[in-house]
C-alpha cells in the first residue's frame, strides 16, 4: 500500500477556497445573497476534513496490523501534529483578543480556550460575537480527540461499517433534536441543532466513507467519480431544500433546515471532494487547480479565522477592523466608496494580507517542522 501513502491531492486546497469564500460571502454580503452560502461552506469543510483524516488514519491502522506499530504512538503523533495546525495561531488570536479585551471575550475567555464554543451557544442560546464561527473548529477538534481511538483500535474489517453508522446517526440526531428541542424556541433553537457536534457526524462520515473507498476500495471510489451530472443535480437540490426552509414559518426552526439540509449539502460535498481527488483536468480541475487558487486554499484556515474581526455584518460596530477604520478614515463611510470600491473587496484586501503574514511568518514554518514528524 506504500502508493497510497504518499498521494497529495493537487485540487483540494481549491475546494478549501470555495469553502471559505461561501463563508466571506454568508457573512459579508448578507443583504445580497438571499441565500446562507455559509452553511455550505461549513459542512463542505467538514466532510473534507471527514476524507483527510479518515485516510490519515487508515494509513496509521495499516502499519498497526501489518508492521506492528503501537497505536498508542499513532495517536499521539496524530494528536501532536494536528495541534501544530491548529493551535498556534489560534492561540495567538485568543492572546490578542484578551490583551484587546475584544468583546465578549473577557465573559467567554474559558470555552474558547477549551475549544467549547459550540457548546455555550448550546447551553445559553447565543452567538458569540466575532468570536462565534469558532463553533465549527470546536466540532472539527472534538472529532479529531475522538475519532482516531475507533480507527486505531477497531479491526480494519469492520471499517466499512463503521461510516454508515455515523451517517445514519447524524441524520437522526437533528431528527431527535428537530422533534423534541426545537418547537419550544422558535427562531432560535435551530442553533442548538446547527452548532451541536453530533449534528455532523454524518459530514464526517461521508467523508470518513469517501476515504474507505478510495483507500481499501478504488474501484468504487472511481465510479463514484464518474457518476454524471450528480455535483449540479445535488447542488440543485441544496438551493431547492433552502427554498423550501424559507417558505416556512420559521426560517430556520423547520425539518428541511434543522433536518434535510446539512444531508443534502454533505452528499454535494461528497461527490464534489470526489471529483477533487480524481483529479481530472477539465474545466472545473482546471479552475481548482489554478496557483492563485492552490495558494487561497493553503491560507484558507486563516481567511476562515480571521475574517470575522475584519468584518461581518452582524457585528458591524466596536469590535471589527472595518468598523476601526471607519471611524478614524471618514472616507470608508461615504457611498462613493461603497459603490466604486465595494466593502467586500476593500475587506477581501485586508483579510488576504493578515492572512498571508499568519501564513509565512507563523503557519508555513510550523508546517514544515509538522510534517517531519511520522
Amino acid at each position: 500500500m506504500s502508493d497510497k501513502h504518499a498521494v497529495y491531492f493537487t485540487q483540494l486546497n481549491g475546494i478549501r477556497f470555495l469553502a471559505v469564500f461561501l463563508v466571506l460571502m454568508d457573512h459579508w454580503l448578507v443583504p445580497t445573497i438571499p441565500f446562507p452560502l455559509g452553511h455550505l461552506g461549513v459542512v463542505i469543510f467538514f466532510v473534507l476534513s471527514g476524507f483527510l483524516i479518515t485516510r490519515i488514519l487508515f494509513q496509521s491502522a495499516d502499519d498497526v496490523a501489518e508492521k506492528g506499530h503501537s497505536p498508542w504512538n499513532k495517536i499521539k503523533t496524530f494528536i501532536l501534529r494536528r495541534s501544530l495546525r491548529i493551535f498556534p495561531i489560534y492561540f495567538l488570536l485568543l492572546a490578542i483578543g484578551g490583551f484587546l479585551r475584544i468583546e465578549p471575550f473577557p465573559q467567554v475567555w474559558k470555552w474558547l480556550v477549551f475549544y467549547m464554543p459550540d457548546f455555550y451557544i448550546m447551553i445559553h442560546y447565543q452567538w458569540l460575537g466575532v468570536w462565534d464561527h469558532l463553533w465549527s473548529l470546536a466540532v472539527e477538534e472534538q472529532y479529531y480527540l475522538i475519532f482516531p481511538y475507533f480507527i486505531l483500535f477497531l479491526p480494519r474489517k469492520y471499517f466499512g461499517r463503521l461510516f454508515p453508522w455515523m451517517i445514519v446517526l447524524g441524520l437522526c440526531s437533528r431528527l431527535f433534536f428537530y422533534l423534541f428541542a426545537s418547537h419550544d424556541f422558535k427562531e432560535s433553537s435551530w442553533m442548538w441543532s446547527y452548532v451541536n457536534p453530533f449534528s455532523a457526524i454524518d459530514s464526517f462520515g461521508l467523508g470518513g466513507l469517501l476515504a474507505y473507498f478510495y483507500h481499501y476500495h478504488r474501484t468504487i471510489f472511481q465510479k463514484i467519480s464518474n457518476v454524471n451530472f450528480i455535483l449540479p443535480i445535488t447542488l440543485t437540490s441544496f438551493f431547492l431544500v433552502l427554498w423550501f426552509s424559507h417558505l416556512a414559518e420559521y426560517t430556520y426552526d423547520n425539518v428541511w433546515f434543522i433536518v434535510i439540509e446539512r444531508s443534502v449539502a454533505a452528499i454535494f460535498s461528497f461527490f464534489l471532494i470526489a471529483e477533487a481527488v480524481s483529479e481530472r483536468q477539465h474545466l472545473f480541475g482546471k479552475f481548482l487547480s489554478l496557483s492563485w487558487v492552490d495558494y487561497l486554499g493553503k491560507i484558507s484556515y486563516g481567511l476562515y479565522l480571521y475574517h470575522n474581526f475584519i468584518y461581518n455584518y452582524y457585528h458591524q460596530e466596536g469590535n471589527t477592523l472595518w468598523w476601526a477604520i471607519s471611524k478614524y478614515m471618514p472616507l470608508f463611510q461615504t457611498n462613493f466608496l461603497n459603490f466604486i470600491l465595494s466593502k467586500f473587496f476593500v475587506n477581501l484586501i485586508l483579510l488576504l494580507f493578515v492572512a498571508s503574514v499568519s501564513w509565512f511568518v507563523i503557519e508555513k514554518p510550523i508546517n514544515s517542522f509538522k510534517d517531519k514528524l511520522k
